[in-house]
């Protein structure tokens, strides 16, 4: 038997709802491990209100203006003083429409700069955190710190990378949950710029703390550096080929964060730095290149301080560079209380045929519903749903009748429209279920290889159900689980397709069936 599927349309149940997979999306961001007292300079600016029924009408910490708080303090809104881990469902709950399921996650270690060994209590407090991490169904793209604003001092090298060996058995215990590690570390909120002891001059450094994070992770995981002419520095200004991006090298580990995306045509000092080895436009089609392997974050300036980022400039450059996640706090009238630019991506319509001339991805359902009639999508709708992949289902083909202990074939088609190939590794598995009795056979391909923009997979298997199965009919169903063995047979870490198919128990089911004989 065949058939053929289509795309979640707007008029689907729950059809403009983001779909809540992970590794991918719009993500929130809060404050990681903070013990009270511990992160000076912050400030209490959340407000709560509930509905009758106790759900939250607004996010947990709404950001407020207060007289003398500088703007790279505003709308940080996990403090250390009434923080409490029920806020973070209240938070999440809150955004569920827009799917998010990352969380930028920030661990200062500021009280710790002076050298001394980061106590039990702190790395207690962090495991709790990685803990709850898996409680909430979220990960985290983490990153350590040392510094705020004002920078009153900073830790040393040595100081760095002792820290670092103390935290790599949490890093391994619990990297399930870690989507990226940012190679933060190194001033204002890791971000590489005005470390107190000008660290991100030391290029020796650099390259002790690149080989030490990426040390402390397991191999298959990644990191992320803040500008691209740190890894050009140490690899050379030739982006990631094809057939070294999967090889678990240094360079092939080694991702991308934009923390000024679209701020000028710097982007916020990303491009053409004075240390740049290349000009601002070479850097540019390097990351292009790069986005294609590893992993792309960026977010916006707080307020729009170097103007507004408009929606057709930002879907292009977000696909331009492969962009799996990008953070929706910043220049969000949500967290900021004034309309910024994201809120304009939530007002202007997107024209399918600018997105056609762009050559940006979109699927044959995304603007018609059931009757075939147009159905008008915000940028903003369009940059959630097509950040990292978007997986959709296309045709299936398997026979009608099988027999117990004999093989037959298998053939599922696909394709990727989203701007880019899923991150981290996970098995594909097609699944055939008989009331309780449940058969998983895993499909021969790499997922990481899966390239975005509207490339199609088809995939092939011989399925030999054991003799002992019990005869009857099987529903079939393509299940993509996490990698990881603590979270596989967690469903809210599988990843659903963007089809309008019945999904549960983590599977996307095909509305398929077999029927097997002994």
């Amino acid at each position: 038997m065949q058939k053929t599927f289509r795309g979640i349309r707007p008029d689907d149940w729950h059809g403009r709802m983001g779909l809540r997979n992970p590794e991918r999306g719009f993500r929130t961001e809060m404050y990681f491990s903070t013990i009270p007292g511990e992160v000076a300079g912050m400030c209490s600016c959340h407000h709560k209100r509930n509905k009758l029924d106790g759900r939250p009408e607004k996010p947990v910490f709404q950001n407020i203006d207060i007289p003398g708080v500088p703007h790279l303090i505003r709308g940080n809104r996990l403090d250390g003083i009434e923080f409490s881990h029920a806020q973070w469902q209240d938070e999440l709950d809150f955004l569920g429409y827009d799917g998010v399921t990352i969380m930028q996650s920030y661990c200062f270690l500021m009280r710790y700069s002076d050298g001394q060994d980061l106590p039990a209590r702190k790395l207690d407090d962090i495991e709790g955190f990685f803990l709850k991490l898996r409680e909430s169904k979220v990960k985290a793209l983490l990153r350590f710190a040392y510094e705020l604003s004002p920078t009153l001092t900073g830790p040393t090298a040595a100081t760095t990378l002792k820290h670092l060996s103390q935290l790599r058995p949490l890093l391994r215990k619990y990297s399930d949950v870690i989507y990226v590690l940012q190679c933060g570390f190194i001033g204002k909120f890791g971000e590489w710029h005005n470390s107190y002891h000008q660290l991100q001059l030391d290029q020796a450094f650099h390259g002790e703390l690149f080989a030490a994070v990426l040390e402390a992770l397991p191999p298959e995981r990644r990191t992320m550096l803040r500008y691209p002419a740190l890894k050009m520095h140490l690899y050379g200004s030739e982006p990631l080929r094809e057939d070294e991006a999967f090889a678990m090298t240094p360079r092939a580990r080694i991702g991308h964060f934009n923390d000024g995306f679209l701020a000028s045509e710097s982007h916020g000092g990303t491009f053409g730095r004075g240390d740049s080895l290349v000009p601002a436009d070479a850097e540019k089609n390097y990351l292009a290149q790069e986005g294609r392997f590893l992993p792309m974050d960026g977010e916006l300036f707080w307020r729009d301080l170097r103007g507004m980022a408009l929606p057709t400039e930002a879907a292009m450059n977000l696909a331009r560079w492969h962009y799996d996640t990008f953070g929706f706090v910043h220049g969000h009238s949500l967290f900021e209380g004034d309309k910024y630019s994201i809120d304009v991506w939530k007002a202007v319509p997107v024209d399918p045929m600018f997105l056609r001339d762009k050559n940006l991805p979109v699927g044959d359902s995304y603007f018609v519903d059931a009757h075939g009639q147009h159905v008008w999508r915000s940028y903003y709708e369009y940059i959630r749903d097509h950040l990292g992949y978007r997986l959709e289902l296309t045709r299936a083909e398997m026979p009608d009748q099988v027999q117990c202990g004999r093989p037959f074939a298998m053939t599922v088609e696909l394709v990727n429209r989203g701007f880019a190939s899923p991150v981290n590794p996970r098995p594909v598995c097609l699944v055939l279920r008989q009331g309780e009795v449940k058969y998983a056979f895993a499909f021969d391909t790499d997922i990481q290889r899966w390239a975005g923009h509207a490339a199609s997979q088809k995939l092939s298997l011989t399925v030999t159900l054991p003799k002992e199965a019990p005869a009857g009919s099987y529903a079939a169903g393509l299940w993509l689980p996490d990698g990881s063995d603590v979270l596989r047979d967690d469903h809210d870490y599988a990843i659903r397709c963007a089809n309008a198919l019945d999904f549960h128990d983590g599977v996307n089911w095909l509305g398929m069936e077999v029927v097997a004989q002994a």
